[in-house]
C-alpha cells in the first residue's frame, strides 16, 4: 500500500529545518491564544517541580528488575524524569520568561546522562546472557520506551531550543549526539531487533519514535533518506500483516495502540514533504480510523467483542486528533460527544509530549463544538467478521443489533463465535459482560452441556453478510466452535435486522449427531420478566416457539470496573428444550416495546 509512495518521498523529503510537528515557544499568537484556565493549568504542572530534584536513576534500581523481576523502582524514577520533561517544555511555551530554563536543562541533562534508555525488561544483556543486570552502553538497542525518549527529546528541541540555547547551546548538541548513537545508529544498522516483526503495537510505537528522531536530527542527506526508507518499508509491512479492510483483531482495546502511531507517521510524510505526499486518502487508514465509530452502539457504549468491555478504555482527545487528521468528521464528533462525559481531561501519564502538544490546541474546540454523538446505519467488517445495523442513521431511535463470528482464537480469548448485543432506543437490552469468559454466560447455545471451545481452530465458517435498505443480514456456520463431544455436525446461525417491522430475529438450525438437551442463553442487564413464549426484558420483548422452558438465573457482578459498569447483577435467560432433539430449527424475536399491538 505505502511502497508506491517512496520515489515520491525520494524527491520529497526535506531536511531538518523544514520538519515541524508541534508548535515552537516563538509562535506567541498562538501560545498566548490558549484559554486562560488552560494556561493556569499548564504552568501549574510546570510549576510543580521547580523546586524538586531529578529523581536519580541508580545501578541497584536497574539490577533489582535482573535479579527479583522487579522494576517498579527503576519505572517510577523515570516516568517522574519524562513527566518533568513534558510538562517544562510545555511550560516554557506557555510562558517564555525563563522561570523554567535551569530546571528544563537539568532534566535534559540527566535524560541525556542516563546509560540506557532501554527498560530493564528489554535489556539483552539480561535476556540474553544471564549474571549481566547492567545495560550495554556501547551498543544500544531500540525498544518502545527508548523510542519514546528520543521522540520527547526530539519536540523538546522543536519546541524549546531557544529556551535551551539561552542556558547553553551544548544542551542540544548533547541531545543531538545521544539521540544519534541510541536510536538513529542502531535503527539505521541494526536488523535483528524484534519490534520490527512484531507485535504490531510495539513495532508501530518504535517506528514512531525513530522517525520522529531522525527526521528531526540527522542532517546527513543520504544516511536522512536510508533511514526514511527503512521506516517507510518497515511501516508498510506491518500494515500488511493487518486486515485490509481496516478492522483491528484486537478490537477497540488495541485501535490506538495501532491508530496513533500510524497516523504519527502519516503526519510526519506529510510535514517533512511539505505536503507533497500525503497518504489519508488511502483507503485502510481511512477505515482503521473509522473503526470506533463503526462499533458506537450509543451514549458511550461499543461494540467490542471478547473479553474486553463494552465502554472500553478510549481517549476522546485522541478520537479527535485522529479525527481530525485524517479528515473523519463523525470520529471527530464521536471525540467531542466523549469528552462532555468526562469532568475534565487529563494526559494520560505516558502520553508523548508530541501528542501533548497537539491536544492542547484543540481543547478549546472541543469544549465549544456540539456534540452530536455519530452512528452508522450498517456495516460490516469481514477480516473480524463484525455486523453492526440500526434502524436509523445518526439516531439512538429503536433497536441496534451487532453481531460477530470470528474464532476463539488468543485474539478474543473467549468462547464466543456468533454472540450478539442489541440496544433499544439507546440502552443496552442484550449484552457481552466480557468478564464472563464460559460460552454459557454469552447469547449462544449450550449443546449437551457442552459450551464452545477456546483455541484458533475454533470459531464460526461459511460467514456473509447481505446490507440492505430494508434489512441487514449475517449468517454463519457455528459447527466447528463447539468440541466433538458437543456433537454438532451443522449449527447454522442467522440473525437479521428488518427495519420495517423494527424487529431482530435470531434464527439457529441445527443438527447434531445424537439427541442433546440444548440451552439458548442471553444476558440482560434488566430483570426479566418471564411469561408463556415470551421474556420482558426492560423496553424490549423476546418471543419464542413452543418446545422451550424459560429460567433466569442472577449472575452477582464483581467488585471494580465490572460492577460500575453492570451495577450488582446481571441476569441470565436460558431457554432449554423440553426434551432432547438432534435437529430442528428455533427462532427468537426482539421488539421494542412501543411496537406491541
Amino acid at each position: 500500500m505505502l511502497e508506491q509512495y517512496l520515489d515520491a518521498l525520494l524527491f520529497e523529503l526535506q531536511g531538518p529545518d523544514e520538519f515541524l510537528m508541534a508548535m515552537p515557544a516563538e509562535e506567541r499568537e498562538a501560545w498566548e491564544g490558549l484559554p486562560g484556565d488552560v494556561r493556569y493549568r499548564l504552568t501549574s504542572r510546570a510549576d510543580r517541580w521547580l523546586e524538586k530534584d531529578v529523581p536519580p536513576l541508580s545501578a541497584s534500581n536497574y539490577i533489582s528488575f535482573a535479579r527479583a523481576g522487579v522494576a517498579a523502582d527503576y519505572a517510577e524514577r523515570r516516568r517522574v524524569r519524562r513527566d518533568m520533561l513534558r510538562d517544562l517544555v510545555i511550560g516554557s511555551c506557555v510562558t517564555p520568561d525563563g522561570r523554567y530554563d535551569m530546571k528544563l536543562a537539568d532534566v535534559v541533562w540527566a535524560v541525556c546522562e542516563e546509560s540506557s534508555w532501554v527498560l530493564p525488561n528489554n535489556n539483552p544483556l539480561t535476556l540474553e546472557r544471564k549474571g549481566l543486570p547492567l545495560p550495554d552502553v556501547v551498543n544500544h538497542r531500540v525498544d518502545a520506551a527508548a523510542a519514546e525518549t528520543a521522540a520527547d527529546l526530539a519536540l523538546a528541541v522543536q519546541m524549546a531550543a531557544s529556551r535551551l540555547d539561552a542556558v547553553s547551546p551544548q544542551l542540544i548538541e548533547r541531545v543531538e549526539r545521544e539521540v544519534g548513537r541510541r536510536v538513529i545508529r542502531p535503527f539505521l544498522t541494526l536488523t535483528d531487533m524484534a519490534w520490527t516483526c512484531g507485535p504490531k503495537s510495539d513495532g508501530l510505537r518504535c517506528l514512531a519514535g525513530c522517525a520522529l528522531a531522525f527526521l528531526t536530527f540527522e542532517r546527513n542527506d543520504r544516511q536522512r533518506w536510508q533511514c526514511m526508507r527503512k521506516a517507510w518499508t518497515l511501516l508498510d509491512k506491518l500494515l500488511s500483516a493487518m486486515p485490509g479492510d481496516g478492522s483491528v483483531p484486537g478490537g477497540l482495546d488495541e485501535w490506538a495502540s495501532v491508530a496513533e502511531p500510524v497516523m504519527d507517521m502519516v503526519m510526519m510524510v506529510l510535514s517533512v514533504s511539505r505536503g507533497r505526499v500525503d497518504v489519508r486518502r488511502e483507503k485502510q487508514l481511512q477505515l482503521m480510523c473509522h473503526f470506533p465509530v463503526f462499533c458506537h452502539m450509543a451514549q458511550n457504549w461499543f461494540f467490542n467483542p471478547g473479553r474486553h468491555s463494552m465502554r472500553p478504555p478510549l481517549d476522546p482527545v485522541l478520537l479527535f486528533r485522529i479525527g481530525d487528521y485524517i479528515g473523519d468528521s463523525a470520529l471527530c464528533d464521536l471525540g467531542v460527544f466523549l469528552r462532555r462525559g468526562q469532568l475534565r481531561h487529563e494526559e494520560e501519564p505516558d502520553q508523548w509530549l508530541l501528542h501533548r502538544a497537539v491536544d492542547l490546541f484543540n481543547a478549546d474546540y472541543m469544549e465549544n463544538e456540539p456534540a452530536r454523538p455519530p452512528f452508522r446505519r450498517q456495516g460490516f467488517f469481514g477480516a473480524v467478521q463484525m455486523m453492526v445495523a440500526r434502524g436509523d442513521e445518526d439516531s439512538e431511535h429503536g433497536l441496534a443489533v451487532a453481531v460477530h463470528g470470528g474464532s476463539n482464537g488468543a485474539l478474543t480469548a473467549h468462547p464466543d463465535a456468533g454472540n450478539f448485543i442489541l440496544f433499544c432506543e439507546g440502552e443496552p437490552v442484550i449484552v457481552d459482560a466480557g468478564f464472563l469468559e464460559d460460552t454459557m454466560f454469552h447469547n449462544l447455545p449450550v449443546v449437551g452441556g457442552h459450551g464452545q471451545s477456546l483455541g484458533a481452530a475454533f470459531g464460526a465458517q461459511d460467514v456473509s453478510c447481505r446490507l440492505e435498505d430494508d434489512y441487514a443480514l449475517l449468517s454463519m456456520d457455528l459447527a466447528r466452535a463447539y468440541p466433538a463431544q458437543a456433537g454438532v455436525y451443522e449449527w447454522q446461525r442467522t440473525l437479521i435486522y428488518e427495519r420495517a417491522e423494527g424487529t431482530v430475529q435470531l434464527i439457529d438450525m441445527f443438527a447434531l449427531n445424537g439427541p442433546r438437551d440444548i440451552e439458548f442463553c442471553f444476558l440482560t442487564p434488566f430483570k426479566p420478566g418471564l411469561g408463556a413464549g415470551w421474556a420482558q426484558l426492560g423496553p424490549v420483548r423476546l418471543r419464542w416457539e413452543n418446545g422451550l422452558t424459560a429460567s433466569c438465573d442472577p449472575l452477582p457482578v464483581p467488585e471494580g470496573e465490572a460492577r460500575a459498569l453492570w451495577g450488582d447483577t446481571l441476569y441470565r435467560v436460558a431457554l432449554a428444550t423440553d426434551e432432547p432433539t438432534d435437529q430442528g430449527k428455533r427462532t427468537f424475536t426482539f421488539n421494542a416495546l412501543r411496537t406491541f399491538g
